[in-house]
This record gives structure tokens, sequence and C-alpha cells, in this order.
């Protein structure tokens, strides 16, 4: 940083330290902000304000922490130093020192170490719990609350769920669990419980839709067909098979036992029509595709088998057939 600009930076911090002024500081990380919020302390309580009367606010349980101990620091510093270097410290605040300021900077350990509880530097957090406790009816809350930290959020949100899923007796929900039982784990259940309360105005915004949510979603993915029997139907008849056939029996001729196991397994459901390609979807599909998600590795011959380049357009047939997974309307 040239002398100019350390110069310029100086100036413009002084200038956010001075409390007589609204300032709102945007700055990286190590470039002084907690010395700058620091400075405006010291200056407020060098005009007079008493240090009860300053509420100080961070986001950070750490930086609380850190600007109380630089704080104390500092006013630890001021009893002990001369006259002469305490001036300058005072020079340094734009604070033009006197015998009454030295009088009163001295004196600030000491006022501020007789604080109960000290001064009031805390979390935005603490803050608005501080109010609750004090004023919990106008909050219409129980004097008596306790703030749940993440493992009880964690274990009331499992039982919020257990509690629901229980009580489904309806035979929409009946039907909704059944459904949900062949898709996921109860783990997995809940991953996309918790994932769905990441966004709880979408998630309102798609149960207010009511009965007509099943059609949204199926506009969402693109989905044309009026039934699951049609999605099936339109799954098994694609039309990139001739190509697929076409690799998967180079695959069968020249791939490592296991791939060219993999790749018979689809001869022989591409061999079959199409009513009984239905009725064995579930399973045929698993040669293409996890039970969530595309399978990892590619219909590849072997490991020795030369790769394809990284263009999409220049990949050989063998990379790029992939049956396309069969979207249900949930």
């Amino acid at each position: 940083m040239s002398d100019s600009a350390r110069v310029r930076a100086n100036t413009e911090q002084r200038r956010a330290a001075d409390p007589t002024a609204s300032a709102f500081v945007a700055a990286s990380a190590g470039s002084g902000k907690t010395k700058l919020l620091t400075d405006r302390l010291l200056r407020l309580m060098l005009s007079g304000v008493a240090p009860q009367r300053i509420q100080c606010l961070t986001f950070t349980k750490a930086a609380a922490a850190e600007m109380s101990v630089r704080l104390q620091n500092t006013l630890g510093e001021w009893v002990t130093l001369s006259d002469a270097a305490l001036d300058a410290r005072l020079t340094n605040l734009d604070i033009t020192p006197s015998d009454e300021l030295r009088t009163k900077a001295r004196a600030l350990f000491a006022e501020v170490l007789d604080l109960p509880g000290g001064m009031r530097i805390g979390t935005i957090h603490a803050f608005c719990q501080s109010l609750l406790r004090r004023f919990p009816l106008e909050a219409s809350l129980s004097p008596h609350f306790r703030l749940m930290d993440d493992p009880d959020a964690a274990d009331a949100m499992t039982e919020a769920r257990e509690d629901m899923l229980a009580g489904a007796n309806s035979e929409t929900m009946q039907h909704a669990l059944a459904l949900l039982a062949g898709l996921a784990s109860a783990d997995q259940f809940g991953r996309h419980v918790v994932a769905l309360q990441a966004d709880r105005k979408r998630l309102q915004d798609a149960l207010a839709l009511g009965p007509d949510l099943i059609a949204a979603q199926r506009r969402a993915l693109g989905i044309t067909a009026s039934n699951d029997a049609e999605i099936l139907a339109n799954a098994v008849n694609w039309q990139e098979e001739p190509r697929l056939r076409q690799a998967a029996i180079f695959v069968r001729e020249n791939g490592s036992p296991a791939v060219a196991a993999r790749a018979e397994r689809i001869l022989l459901w591409l061999d079959l029509d199409a009513e009984t390609r239905v009725e064995v979807w579930d399973n045929s599909r698993e040669e293409f595709h996890t039970r969530t998600w595309p399978r990892r590795s590619q219909l590849w011959p072997s490991r020795s088998w030369p790769k394809p380049p990284a263009s999409p357009r220049s990949r050989t047939a063998v990379a790029r057939c992939r049956l396309p997974r069969c979207r249900r309307p949930w």
C-alpha cells in the first residue's frame, strides 16, 4: 500500500470512529474493523457517555469477545501510561489531550470493571434474547422459555415427523406413505424434510396449490403424460434404442466380465416386448441408475480401454448411450 493510500485509509478510519457520525463500514478481514469499533467506544466514553448506557452488538460471539478483550487491554494500558504517552494515544483518537481527559481516561478502567456484568458487548441474538427475557408476556411467550440448540431442534423435528407418520390414517396419506416407502428410507426421508425446511417460503407456496400441486410438478418436470402407465410406456420405447443396442453389443464383446454381463442384461431387456419391459422396469432400470441417481460409472468396456476426449461432441456411442430416467409425478 502506498503512503498516500495508507494516509487516506487512516483518515477515513478516524472519521468513521467519530461517535457523532453514522457510518457504514465494509472492509475485508484484518483491515481494522474491530479496532475502529473499539476506538468508537473509547471516544464515546471519553465524551462523557456512561459505559452502562452503551450497547454494542456484533454478529458472532467471537467478535464480541475480541472487542471486550481489546477494550479492557486498552483501558488497562491507559492507567499505567505516562502523561506524554497517554496524550499520544488520545491524539491518535482525534481527541485534544487535557488534564481532565487524562484523569477521565485513567478512571475508565475501574469504572468499566465495576459494571455488573461488564460492558454490554454481545451478539444480536443475545440482545434479542435479553429483550424477550425482560418482556415475555408482551412477546406472547412463556416467562420460562428455553432456547433450542441444534441437537434439541433435530430431536424435535424427528419427534414431529414420527407423530405425523403415526397419525397418517386417511386414504390419501396412506397412499402417499406407501409411495414414499418405495422411494426413500427413513433416514433419506429425514434429510428431505430438513432440505424442505431450509426453504419454507417455496414449500408454503407449493402446499398452497392444494390439488393443483401434482399438475404443477408435472409441468416443472416437463411431463406431458397423464398417468404413471403412460410415463412408463414412453420410457420403455426410447428413440435412441438402436444406438443403445449397438453400444451394448460392442461392450458385451469387448468389455471386462462385469461390464459385459451388464451389457448382456441390457440386451435381454431390449429383446422384450413393450408390455414385458414395463413389468420388469423397476429391476431393469437399475442397470443404468441407482435408486436415486444415474450410475457414476459409464457403460465402458474396461479400465484399460482408451477414454474418449472431454468434448461431448466427440464421445463415442458407447459413452453416450444411457436410458433416460423415468420421471414420476411426485
